[in-house]
């Protein structure tokens, strides 16, 4: 059975929680907060809204496809759900991403083979691209902890695990 592809799409709702941080949902019933304090912060040309009063005048856009502010400042409707998945652990960070090759020393080729995507959906990953899915998220998790995963029955064979079955009692 093929997975369902779903597209995001506008947005129906906006309210501002407070200085930097929107509650958004989508057309497709999916909700969510979004903290905008970091990336505002971080960007000279989003000054323009790091002002509590200057952020509390976001509106949805009249085809809501984006969140719009007065000065021209706006954000899509697909990178904030991005944003809000990345804050709520449903998907990783590309910083994060490039942050685990690093620490484990991972080429774009040596991270495919770790966690067996290919080498273009890793680039794909590391270059921010393509949101990376809460499955690859937990997988370099478990990568980061497989070093100290030692169970009775199991033994690393090169890059993967290899079950053993122990014998049965009266078993030949």
């Amino acid at each position: 059975m093929a997975a369902k592809l779903i597209a995001i799409g506008k947005m129906t709702s906006l309210a501002v929680a407070g200085p930097g941080k929107l509650e958004l949902e989508w057309d497709d019933g999916h909700a969510a907060a979004v903290d905008l304090g970091e990336i505002i912060a971080g960007h000279p040309g989003l000054k323009a809204i790091r002002a509590a009063r200057a952020f509390a005048k976001a509106a949805l856009s009249d085809d809501g496809w984006s969140v719009e502010w007065p000065g021209g400042v706006d954000f899509g409707s697909p990178q904030l759900r991005r944003w809000a998945d990345e804050q709520a652990g449903e998907t990783m960070r590309a910083d994060d991403f490039r942050d685990w090759m690093e620490t484990h020393a991972l080429t774009l080729d040596g991270a495919a083979d770790a966690l067996g995507l290919s080498r273009r959906m890793i680039a794909y990953y590391a270059s921010g691209e393509k949101p990376i899915p809460k499955t690859v998220l937990l997988a370099t998790v478990g990568f980061g902890a497989r070093a100290g995963w030692k169970r009775e029955g199991v033994a690393e064979a090169g890059a993967k695990f290899v079950a053993t079955r122990a014998k049965r009692p009266g078993a030949r």
